[in-house]
């Protein structure tokens, strides 16, 4: 089992090598693919173990998540990898979590037929030493591994999306191929849903953390739900119910405690107008 591994970059912070180092060791190749404009510091990779398997790429633009997904597994598959770990700058594993979860991807049978691999991010109690998988319909892209010998069947990773849905969408088509998407509840990944900040409830008038997002975020999450509703309302109506569910809160959630109030509204309003007018890929 050749295991290499991707990470997606924009403007990280200092404890980026901290979390490198969750998986780092575990894999034979580390794949850095930065979209900041401006180039990361040196200081933030700097003194990495085994820099030998460690490549770093860049062109100061931001192409999104799905180009550079392509843009990695083309090079895994060149360097016939077989399998693929795609994370996000501010996703890691703590503990023994991954050597737990590449246990659990060795011993699960029949693995050639499963197209992702992934863990669970939303609740630490769960994790535990034996492994307890479950089918499911999607995946988020941090802590996923991709099987690489489907990959060409399945086909790229749809840079229409951008960011947002690259991850589910690509899980959907691999399903419709009847492969599988497998998740070990057992495995925790430490992961950030957007901006966690605290904020008092207008109804109950409690503190509680609520998921912020940038108006330009959201402008992502409209557009690309509308797109995901067109193509895959009839083949996973609960999963597109639930994506509007999810839309609708966080719309909220940013309308009442953001003070970004109007570039939100236009965000997600012209989100609409571009679905509408096929304006995907990168927001003009």
């Amino acid at each position: 089992m050749k295991l290499g591994a991707v990470v997606i970059l924009y403007h990280p912070d200092g404890s980026l090598k901290d979390r490198l180092l969750t998986y780092l060791p575990y894999v034979e190749k580390l794949f850095i693919f930065d979209n900041s404009e401006n180039t990361v510091p040196r200081d933030l990779l700097a003194d990495l173990p085994a820099p030998d398997k460690v490549s770093y790429y860049t062109d100061n633009e931001n192409r999104g998540i799905a180009v550079r997904l392509n843009q990695a597994i083309q090079m895994a598959i060149n360097e016939q990898f077989d399998w693929l770990l795609t994370m996000d700058q501010d996703s890691y594993f703590a503990n023994h979590n991954f050597s737990n979860f590449l246990t659990c991807l060795k011993n699960y049978p029949e693995n050639n037929n499963v197209a992702v691999f992934g863990v669970q991010y939303l609740d630490e109690a769960l994790q535990a030493a034996s492994c307890h998988a479950v089918t499911t319909n999607h995946l988020i892209t941090s802590g996923s591994i991709l099987n690489l010998s489907l990959f060409p069947l399945i086909g790229n990773f749809n840079e229409k999306l951008f960011i947002d849905q690259v991850d589910s969408e690509y899980c959907y088509r691999a399903i419709l191929k009847s492969y599988k998407i497998v998740q070990f509840e057992n495995i925790y990944l430490q992961h950030n849903l957007g901006q966690q900040s605290i904020h008092r409830s207008l109804k109950s008038f409690k503190k509680t953390k609520r998921s912020l997002h940038s108006p330009l975020r959201l402008y992502y999450m409209t557009r690309n739900y509308l797109y995901m509703r067109s193509k895959y309302q009839n083949h996973f109506p609960n999963e597109i119910s639930e994506l509007r569910r999810d839309l609708i809160t966080r719309i909220k959630n940013n309308f009442l405690y953001s003070s970004q109030k109007l570039s939100l509204i236009r965000n997600v309003l012209l989100g609409i107008v571009d679905y509408k007018r096929g304006n995907m890929g990168k927001k003009r």
